[in-house]
C-alpha cells in the first residue's frame, strides 16, 4: 500500500483478527519507495504500539493485526517444510547416483543442522503461546466473575433490564472472541511443541546402512 493510500486512514479504528478493537491509527512509516514498514497504534490508554506490515492486513474497514505468535508459526512451518523438501530431493539424487556420498552427508548434515534450529525456536514459540493462553484464561475468570456481579445487580433490582443486557451481551462477545484465540493457540501449540523426533520413523537408506540425521528421517517419514 502506498503512502498517499495510507493517509486517509489515519484516526481509523484498528482491530485484531477477532475482532477486538486494538486501538486507533496514529500514522505510518515507510520506506524510501513508499511502500508501508509498520502501523502506529495509539492504545487508548496512554500506550503507543508500532506493528511491522508483515503483522497487519489492510482490510475495507481498515487494518487488522495478526497476533504474533500466528506470524512466527506460520514463518517457521514455511521454514521447516523447504528443508525437508530440500533434504528430500537431495535424498532422492544419492539414491540415483546422481551425487557423490560425501557430498550427500556434509549437505544433508547442513540441513539437519537448520532443522534444530528451527526446533529450537519452536520451543520458544512454544513457551510464549502458553502465556498467552494463562491470559486469556485470566480474563475469563475475569469476565465471570464481573458478568456473576452484574447478574446479582439485576436480580436485586440495582440496575435496570437494558443495562443488564448491554453488559451480559458485551461480555458474551469478548468470551467468545477470546474462545476463538484459545482455540486457535491450542492447535498451533500441539504443532509447535511435537518434537520432531516424534515425527521420524527409523528406516535406513537404500543405498547404505547408516545413522540418519533427524531431518533425513523426518523426510522419509513424510514421504510415506
Amino acid at each position: 500500500m502506498r503512502s498517499e493510500a495510507l493517509e486517509k486512514l489515519v484516526d481509523r479504528p484498528v482491530k485484531d483478527t477477532y475482532g477486538r478493537y486494538v486501538g486507533f491509527v496514529v500514522g505510518f512509516s515507510v520506506d524510501t519507495s513508499g511502500e508501508l514498514k509498520s502501523v502506529g497504534v495509539d492504545q487508548g490508554n496512554g500506550e503507543f504500539t508500532e506493528y511491522p506490515s508483515h503483522r497487519v492486513v489492510s482490510t475495507a474497514d481498515g487494518f487488522v493485526v495478526v497476533p504474533a505468535w500466528r506470524v512466527e508459526c506460520d514463518s517457521l512451518g514455511k521454514e521447516i517444510d523447504g528443508v525437508r523438501r530440500r533434504a528430500k530431493a537431495l535424498q532422492d539424487l544419492a539414491r540415483e547416483g546422481e551425487i557423490p556420498r560425501t557430498l550427500f552427508d556434509e549437505m544433508m548434515g547442513k540441513y539437519s543442522d537448520e532443522a534444530s534450529k528451527i526446533q529450537g525456536s519452536y520451543k520458544s514459540l512454544a513457551e510464549g503461546m502458553v502465556v498467552r493462553i494463562g491470559e486469556l484464561e485470566g480474563q475469563r475468570e475475569s469476565l465471570d466473575r464481573f458478568l456473576v456481579e452484574v447478574k446479582v445487580q439485576f436480580r436485586a433490582g440495582e440496575i435496570d433490564e437494558a443495562a443488564y443486557k448491554v453488559a451480559a451481551e458485551s461480555c458474551q462477545a469478548m468470551l467468545k472472541k477470546n474462545s476463538q484465540e484459545m482455540e486457535d493457540l491450542g492447535k498451533m501449540l500441539k504443532a509447535a511443541t511435537e518434537p520432531l523426533a516424534q515425527q521420524q520413523q527409523q528406516q535406513a537408506p537404500a543405498q547404505k546402512q547408516v545413522a540418519q540425521p533427524p531431518v533425513q528421517k523426518a523426510v522419509q517419514a513424510s514421504a510415506e
